[in-house]
């Protein structure tokens, strides 16, 4: 047990919140303090953490059904998690289905999961959808219509028993494109104008008078008196 010198009236929270790679505790008082626990014990990952409030509320569809425990669900991989600025057109989110239950592998019609990506938490920001029949590790390149800026993530996974599991990450979508339009701008600019500055004509000793030239010039006649 650990004494923060207050009553905590809501739940605890876990999550990786300094990034250390371990499991932190979020704990907040009546006073309005939010403690952070940090934990070198328990490594961090997408099924141990628990950021979402009270589990199984009213309307939720057990939208927090997850876990270690859990005989199924959905999580995102490190390399697609990690907090980043994408310049581009799309960008590439791996995930992984996992299914424990019982026999499953002969019931087809359970191996049903539907995913779907959302931009947020809003059923009108799903930007990606699809179903699929196996589980498994797929990556798959969603494209963001909202335009530039900072975006949870939210990748849902929805049983055939109406069960939904979720894990969510953060990213930054073309935030700095202006560094993409210089560069667009700027490099063939730049690549044009190094083979100019490299050219360097070969002179032609019998148009130099000083070194014995004839003197005709470029078109190969005397010049006027």
């Amino acid at each position: 047990a650990i004494d923060v010198g207050d009553h905590i009236p809501s739940m605890v929270q876990a999550d990786d919140v300094h990034g250390t790679g371990g499991l932190d505790l979020v704990v907040t008082t009546e006073k309005g303090e939010i403690l952070t626990l940090e934990s070198e014990v328990v490594q961090y990952h997408p099924l141990n953490v628990w950021n979402a409030g009270v589990t199984r509320t009213p309307g939720s569809n057990n939208a927090q059904a997850h876990g270690y425990s859990s005989t199924q669900g959905i999580f995102v991989h490190p390399i697609a998690r990690q907090f980043r600025d994408i310049l581009g057109i799309y960008v590439p989110i791996t995930f992984e289905i996992f299914d424990r239950r019982p026999n499953i592998e002969n019931e087809p019609n359970r191996r049903v999961y539907q995913v779907d990506i959302r931009a947020g938490m809003s059923a009108k920001r799903t930007i990606f959808s699809k179903t699929y029949a196996s589980t498994g590790v797929y990556t798959e390149r969603i494209q963001i219509p909202f335009g530039p800026g900072y975006y949870a993530l939210s990748v849902r996974l929805r049983t055939t028993h109406g069960i939904v599991y979720e894990d969510t990450f953060h990213i930054g979508f073309n935030v700095n494109y202006m560094g993409g339009l210089w560069w667009i701008v700027c490099f063939p600019l730049i690549v044009a104008t190094v083979p100019i500055l490299m050219f360097r004509r070969k002179p032609n000793w019998e148009e130099d008078e000083d070194y014995g030239g004839r003197g005709t010039g470029i078109l190969g006649r005397m010049p006027p008196p």
